[in-house]
């Protein structure tokens, strides 16, 4: 079977034609403009869905390099108020040293208790020293100051706290009983099975929430519309029914409470930390407790022995002074312990930031080789695209011309 072919047949394919390459000639256009080999998902669907992998890649790179730069800011001005404290513990052996012989008078003595006081004051400041609106020596309570001026004699347990996003419990909650710990930590209840007062259950941690205890209790019966847990140490909360309705406790409800030690220092022993690669947790932050207190991995209780030195000047008591070097010199070989520690993970930190560069280098080749355009190649294509353009052009207007005095002939 012979089939015609209309001149109305040549005009649509030959426009039809033309299209196309205008399509294509655009689509060049677009990426000569902007130098990408895919300006849109459907330029390379598989090359887009690397390209987007690889950028997820590169912003976690970029997001750990942010927060290694962090570190490092926290960790030098931890180490610049350390050094400050080492130069203070110095400068009170050497008066601990004049002022511990013979020689030496009780008004020289009774002078240089004032010069100790000014010490004490300024290693105060420094304990207390803040970064970014956050206190450096606090453990994980960095909104809390973390060291007072006079000594706290006895065990302390603070306020019961509810976490926010705790559900509808409207009881009361009150902390209770006498603490044993020889360290201050934060004791936390956390609400397993919700139900009313008497049927949920619950676990403890006596750590912040890293660990917690076996097994989930329950509340158990009411004594008088109330209900006591030990959380450990000799830490108690109670919750209390305050009318006859039920009063709910729900899942994941979180109930916490600070426990201080005898001492100077009110925040905890733990550190701060972030991811510096994934899966990579960072300590980077040193507790009050190891730098300045004889708890968890100090040694000495700096703030104690300042203040037995600046007595014993006062009190006119060679003997005591002297009792106190070795303690100072202690004190002096703890602060360079943490300034030491602080050096350590900066190197750390330096390693693995030059690691993260090497990757995020990587990634953005690999990003380069999926999405770029080859310019020479491009600026080829589309050079031939034009003359291929410009022909059906051509073509096009030919066939538009022709009348029926052309068939006549």
């Amino acid at each position: 079977m012979v089939m015609r072919i209309s001149e109305n047949i040549k005009f649509n394919t030959i426009v039809d034609n033309m299209f196309k390459s205008q399509d294509s000639y655009n689509k060049l256009a677009e990426k000569i403009a902007s130098l990408k080999e895919i300006n849109r998902p459907s330029d390379d669907p598989i090359g887009m869905n690397r390209v987007l992998n690889l950028r997820e890649s590169r912003a976690s790179v970029e997001q750990y390099t942010r927060n290694m730069n962090g570190c490092e800011s926290w960790l030098t001005i931890t180490e610049s108020k350390l050094s400050a404290a080492g130069d203070l513990l110095i400068r009170a052996r050497e008066v601990a040293v004049a002022q511990s012989t013979a020689t030496a008078s009780a008004e020289m003595r009774s002078a240089e208790a004032g010069t100790v006081q000014q010490l004490i004051d300024e290693m105060l400041s420094l304990a207390n020293s803040k970064y970014d609106g956050k206190y450096l020596f606090s453990g994980a309570k960095t909104g809390e100051e973390p060291f007072s001026s006079s000594r706290r004699s006895t065990a302390e347990i603070g306020t019961a706290i509810e976490a926010e996003g705790n559900g509808d419990f409207d009881g009361t909650v009150t902390s209770g009983g006498v603490y044993s710990g020889t360290e201050n930590g934060t004791y936390v209840v956390k609400i397993v099975a919700g139900g009313t007062l008497a049927d949920a259950t619950y676990k403890v941690s006596d750590d912040g929430g890293k660990n917690w205890s076996e097994g989930t209790p329950a509340f158990g019966a009411l004594v008088d519309d109330a209900a006591t847990i030990t959380l450990g140490d000799g830490v108690e909360l109670t919750f209390t029914k305050e009318s006859d309705a039920d009063h709910y406790l729900a899942k994941d409800d979180i109930f916490y409470v600070q426990a201080l030690a005898p001492g100077y220092y009110n925040g905890n022993g733990e550190e701060l930390s972030v991811n510096i690669g994934e899966g990579t947790p960072f300590a980077y932050s040193i507790s009050g407790e190891a730098a300045f207190t004889d708890k968890g991995e100090g040694n000495v209780e700096i703030f104690s022995i300042l203040n037995k030195l600046k007595d014993a000047l006062d009190n006119n008591e060679p003997d005591t002074i002297a009792s106190c070097l070795d303690d100072l010199k202690a004190a002096s070989d703890q602060i360079i312990k943490n300034i030491s520690k602080c050096g350590a993970r900066m190197n750390r930190l330096e390693i693995a930031k030059n690691n993260m560069a090497d990757m995020e280098m990587d990634l953005t080749g690999l990003i380069s080789e999926v999405e770029d355009a080859d310019v020479s190649e491009i600026i080829t294509k589309f050079a031939m695209k034009e003359i291929a353009l410009k022909a059906s052009y051509t073509a096009a207007s030919r066939i538009g011309n022709l009348t029926i005095l052309d068939f006549l002939r």
